[in-house]
C-alpha cells in the first residue's frame, strides 16, 4: 500500500508474543488489512516494539512524534499477548483469550454460522490455549502454562536438537513408518530422551511424528473438545499442517478450519477490539 492510500486513522494491534512480535493495522472503513508486520521478539523489549511499529516512506505507523511515545489523532492501539503489560503507549490491553477470539470471529464471519458454537485452540510459544465458545460469547478457557509441553517451545526445541529447520518438519513427518511414544513432556527430559531414541537408531520421521503426537495429546488432556466445530489459530498451526491432521484424526467426527491470517489472528482481534463493530461481539 503506498503511503497516499494508506488511511488518515487506522485501528492498530499488536501482539507482543514470547518469539515474535505482530502488527497489524485495519482500515476503520472496510476493517481490511492495511498493513502488517512481523519480526522477532527482542530486548530491550520497549525498543523492539517502537521499531516494529515505526513505518517507512510506503508504511504506515501510528506514532505522531520522534521519540515514538504518542499516536496521532484518530489512531487506537491495542496491545495483547506475553509483553502487552510493558507497552505504556498502547490505549487499550486485552488478553490473549479475548484477542484470539475476536480475531476468530472477525474473520470467520460469513464462513461460521452466526451463534456457532466451536473450540478454538491456540498454540503458543509458552503456553497453549483451549477456548469454547456458546452463543457468540466465550464460554470458558483452559490455558497450560505449568510447562513448555504442548507449546511451539517444546516443538522448537526439538527440533534444535535434531538440528532440522523448522519448516522442513512436516515434509519428514509425511514420510514416518512407525508409530513411536515420547514419554517425557518436559522440554529437558524429552531431548534426552530423542538423543537416546537416535543412538539407538531410530529413523528421525518417526520422532517428527512422534513429537507432533505427544503435541496433540497434551492438549487433547486439558479438556474435552466437545463442539462439533474446531478452529485453529495462531503460528504453529498455519506452519505445521500435520498437527492439524493429527488432530483431524484424533477427532474424525469434528470439522476443522484454519482461521485465515492464523499467524496474526490474536493481533488482528486486538486491532479489532476498538473497532464499533466488536461491540456486539463481547
Amino acid at each position: 500500500m503506498t503511503r497516499e492510500a494508506i488511511p488518515s486513522a487506522l485501528h492498530w494491534g499488536i501482539d507482543c508474543g514470547s518469539t515474535e512480535i505482530k502488527v497489524v493495522a485495519l482500515d476503520p472503513a472496510t476493517l481490511k488489512i492495511a498493513h502488517r508486520h512481523r519480526q522477532r521478539t527482542l530486548f530491550p523489549l520497549l525498543d523492539h516494539v517502537r521499531a516494529a511499529l515505526t513505518g517507512s516512506a510506503s508504511t504506515p505507523t501510528p506514532f505522531a512524534d520522534p521519540a515514538k511515545t504518542l499516536l496521532k489523532p484518530g489512531h487506537t492501539l491495542t496491545a495483547t499477548g506475553y509483553g502487552r503489560a510493558h507497552i505504556p503507549f498502547a490505549t487499550e490491553k486485552l488478553t490473549e483469550i479475548k484477542a484470539h477470539f475476536l480475531g476468530v470471529e472477525h474473520l470467520l464471519h460469513g464462513t461460521l454460522a452466526a451463534g456457532q458454537e466451536y473450540t478454538l485452540i491456540d498454540i503458543g510459544g509458552q503456553d497453549s490455549k483451549v477456548v469454547k465458545t456458546r452463543h457468540g460469547q466465550i464460554d470458558e478457557f483452559i490455558i497450560n502454562r505449568k510447562c513448555a509441553a504442548g507449546t511451539g517451545a517444546y516443538i522448537e526445541e526439538l527440533a534444535h536438537r535434531l538440528e532440522i529447520p523448522l519448516q522442513k518438519l512436516t515434509e519428514l513427518e509425511a514420510r514416518h513408518d512407525q508409530e513411536l511414544v515420547l514419554n517425557s513432556f518436559c522440554t529437558v527430559f524429552a531431548g534426552q530422551e530423542v538423543i537416546k531414541i537416535l543412538m539407538n537408531g531410530e529413523r528421525v520421521e518417526n520422532l517428527i511424528h512422534a513429537l507432533y503426537q505427544s503435541v496433540v495429546k497434551r492438549v487433547l488432556e486439558m479438556t474435552a473438545i466437545e463442539t462439533e466445530v474446531v478452529v485453529f489459530s495462531g503460528g504453529v498451526f498455519e506452519h505445521h499442517p500435520a498437527l492439524r491432521n493429527l488432530f483431524a484424526k484424533r477427532l474424525p467426527d469434528r470439522r476443522f478450519f484454519l482461521c485465515p491470517e492464523a499467524q496474526y489472528c490474536g493481533a488482528i482481534g486486538a486491532a479489532y477490539w476498538t473497532a464499533p463493530q466488536a461491540s456486539n461481539t463481547i
